[in-house]
């Protein structure tokens, strides 16, 4: 006793000069003021090699440690620091045994789908698109939980977490003798045990060293999980597109090894896919099991050096016509014609399902059999047999119709003894428009010719007539405005809205009017023309005539009266409302520039001059440039004239029709002078609606264009004449036609250059006129000697034979 004291004295001294970091002579300093937080690491290491030491438990030592003054708080501190050690340093030491042997199971890559060029057999077998769709993907997948029947196998790692009253982890892998080597426990058989399995043996071989764990109250618990698995190498044989060796992960199914394969060939069966393991079948996999039935028992876990077997077809059905899925099926021995029906989804909207065409190999020739429905059960197939499923005919046995001017047009059963009578009932009888005296029904002959017959719906309505349905009997009633042109009435002329309108009886010219939105300002009321077709009765005997005209007056304001009603519009009627000769519509010039009052002046009268314009803008200013006064007046062509200069474009070849403008602007010369001069002469020309004049400010430049060094604007000088400003332009360029040279003026008008018999007179020059030199076409010198050669070869031509001709 006196030595187990001894021992837990210096024990406690111990502790104390770890805490606080010093030398053995330091024991004095009080433990309640260490830091247990701060403590490092290799400190917490050195208290738990003493504890070892010393053979005293975590318990034992905290209650000393409480007896020398440690707080509470410094004990639970100093508790979690040596249980989180001692955990970290037992997880490390666990990994390190699991992972000591890892170079015995290195991972190597999955293996990828092999892409393969199929024949167009192959892709018509039904399944072959399971295994090769972009779509559907059976591509392995290592990042999916683990169900409880996976099987375990060589090289999976298995983590068992032990937490409660003790704490453990351990980090496991299964050796090539299918056991887990646990520390204390020694080997736990685990291969080819269902995960779930697993872990049941394991917990209860887990007891004999936790005794925690047994009874109701436990107080120790173990949770085993699954890690890193080791993947298993397959081979895939047989009838398959890409045979070969597979490296696939541990949860891969026979499904995963058949689409890397690519499925089953041509000659491979969907029906008989063989699982071989350790030299025995252990499981057979029908794929229609799947694709129809969404079956998955047979599709098992594969383990590593499985063999995949696929068999060679069992016995090929072709499906043709009328099926959902049509291509090749197979069946298994003693399966029936609806077994095949069911694996083609069955028959389409349109299929005739009570017989079916079945074509057999008989080994040396084909024999033809028709299949009634109540034998779909009863055939077995077998092996070459093909089944075409035909097309319903469009026929009804029992269908009658009726259209036109009836409530219920459409389609109706015809029913044992069915007349027109009733079938007119069951249509909810004839709309008010329903033309009465002729209806005719439309019948198939035996031979499926037609036959038309006649009926006077008045009659049936009053049940002195009446026609019995046969199948397919389509019944016309038309109404009264089918049965005749429609009736309609036009105005035109001086009306909000010029149009077609429809006629109806009493209706007069004043109805017509208001239905058109009434006259518009200029309208000429007074001589209302109204032109008529002639009737049937006057069209009977040829003559001159052609319409009937009337004139009428009517109520500006439309009101009601005796005249207006007494003339009725016939149907085709056509009204003319003219424009009041005196009526124009308001237009406007525009005066722009230097007059007192600039703006738009309406046109008070048709020979409204320039000089009445001006006047009444208050006149020129004493800034106007009068010569350079201009006038752009719009012009709008007609949709005649328009039409044809588009037609004119077309033809020419030297015209472009996009450039063919309906509305565009002219400028008119002016000699504003002479006009203000003599105000009404020849030169004040008449302004129209949409003139614009413009009288600029006094300009002071000259500009030079075209064919010169320097094209450029030069201030107007009275002393220089045009070719002066040319010369101060650089002169004439190389190809300039120098006697083409002409002025544009302000105002509009050009001069052009004249020669004389002292040389060219050049045009005067005004303030703000342009001088433009015109540039001579480029030659192609090579077109022009050839032209040259060939005159000169046709002169010597010529000249050698008139010189044999004179000989």
């Amino acid at each position: 006793m006196v030595r187990f004291i001894r021992k837990c004295s210096l024990l406690m001294g111990f502790l104390v000069v770890v805490c606080i970091g010093v030398s053995a002579q330091s024991t004095s300093i009080n433990p309640a003021t260490v830091d247990v937080k701060s403590l490092s690491d290799a400190q917490i290491k050195k208290v738990i090699d003493e504890m070892d030491k010393n053979g005293m438990s975590l318990e034992e030592a905290m209650t000393m440690a409480r007896a020398r003054g440690a707080s509470q708080v410094q004990i639970d501190q100093l508790t979690q620091r040596i249980r989180a050690y001692q955990l970290t340093q037992q997880s490390n030491n666990v990994m390190f045994s699991a992972e000591s042997d890892s170079s015995d199971y290195l991972q190597e890559q999955f293996s990828d789908k092999v892409e393969f060029e199929a024949t167009e057999k192959t892709k018509k077998i039904f399944g072959f698109q399971f295994f090769n769709s972009e779509n559907l993907s059976f591509a392995p997948n290592v990042n999916v939980p683990v169900s409880d029947s996976y099987a375990l196998g060589v090289g999976d790692e298995v983590n068992i977490s032990v937490y409660g009253a003790s704490q453990q982890n351990y980090l496991l892998r299964v050796q090539k003798n299918g056991a887990l080597q646990i520390p204390d426990l020694g080997p736990v058989n685990v291969y080819g045990l269902s995960f779930k399995e697993a872990k049941e043996k394991i917990k209860s071989r887990l007891v004999s060293i936790y005794n925690g764990m047994q009874g109701a109250n436990a107080n120790t618990f173990a949770d085993v999980s699954l890690g890193a698995l080791q993947g298993v190498k397959v081979n895939v044989i047989g009838e398959v597109n890409v045979p070969g060796t597979y490296s696939l992960p541990a949860t891969a199914s026979v499904f995963n090894a058949l689409y890397l394969a690519g499925g089953p060939n041509e000659n491979g069966s969907f029906r008989r896919i063989d699982v071989v393991r350790d030299g025995k079948v252990i499981n057979s996999v029908d794929v229609y099991a799947y694709l129809i039935d969404g079956e998955t028992q047979a599709n098992i876990q594969l383990r590593d050096q499985d063999v995949v077997l696929v068999r060679p077809y069992l016995n090929r059905i072709k499906l043709g016509g009328e099926f959902k899925r049509v291509g090749l099926f197979e069946a298994k021995d003693q399966e029936n014609v609806t077994d095949m029906i069911r694996y083609a989804g069955g028959f389409t909207d349109k299929a005739y399902t009570h017989r079916l065409e079945m074509y057999r190999n008989n080994g040396r020739t084909l024999s033809f059999t028709g299949l009634d429905s109540d034998e779909y059960q009863t055939k077995v197939l077998i092996n070459g047999d093909s089944i075409y499923a035909g097309e319903i005919v469009e026929r009804f046995a029992n269908r009658i119709s009726i259209e036109g001017a009836v409530y219920r047009p459409g389609n109706y059963e015809l029913t044992e003894g069915m007349s027109l009578s009733k079938l007119l009932e069951k249509a909810e009888g004839l709309r008010e428009e329903a033309f009465l005296e002729r209806g005719v029904i439309t019948r198939k002959k035996s031979d499926m010719s037609l036959e038309s017959i006649s009926f006077s719906p008045r009659k049936v309505l009053s049940g002195t007539e009446d026609v019995e349905l046969h199948r397919e009997d389509k019944v016309l009633i038309s109404s009264i405005f089918e049965m005749r042109e429609a009736r309609t009435v036009e105005i035109v002329g001086e009306v909000q809205f010029s149009g077609t309108y429809a006629w109806a009886e009493n209706l007069t010219v004043s109805d017509l009017v208001f239905q058109a939105g009434g006259f518009k300002e200029g309208a000429e009321v007074t001589g209302v023309e109204v032109s008529r077709v002639l009737n049937y009765k006057e069209t009977a005997d040829l003559s001159k005539s052609l319409l009937h005209t009337f004139q009428l007056g009517v109520d500006r304001n439309l009101k009601l009266n005796a005249e207006d009603a007494a003339f009725i519009l016939k149907p085709f009627d056509k009204v003319y409302v003219r424009r009041a000769p005196g009526y124009r519509e308001q237009g406007t010039v525009s005066v722009q520039g230097e007059v007192k009052y600039a703006g738009e002046y309406g046109v008070t009268k048709k020979d409204e001059k320039i000089s009445d314009v001006i006047n009444r803008a208050g006149g020129l200013t004493l800034e106007a440039y009068v010569k350079g006064a201009s006038l752009r007046r719009r012009i709008e062509l007609s949709e005649a004239e328009y039409q044809a200069k588009l037609a004119i474009a077309a033809q020419d070849t030297t015209m472009n029709p996009g450039e063919v403008e309906k509305v565009k602007y002219q400028v008119v010369g002016l000699n504003l002078v002479e006009i203000m001069k003599n105000p009404g002469g020849v030169e004040d020309l008449q302004l129209l609606a949409g003139d614009q004049l413009l009288i600029p400010s006094k300009l002071e430049t000259v500009m030079v264009s075209g064919s010169v060094l320097n094209p450029v604007a030069h201030t107007f000088m009275k002393r220089k004449n045009a070719k002066d400003y040319i010369m101060n332009s650089g002169g004439f360029a190389l190809r300039a036609k120098k006697g083409k040279v002409y002025v544009l003026y302000a105002n509009g008008t050009t001069a052009a250059t004249k020669s004389g018999l002292f040389g060219r007179r050049f045009p005067k020059v005004e303030p703000g006129c342009e001088i433009i030199v015109p540039e001579k076409p480029e030659v192609d010198k090579a077109t022009q000697a050839s032209k040259w050669l060939a005159i000169a070869s046709t002169f010597a031509t010529l000249i050698t034979a008139i010189a044999v001709a004179t000989r």
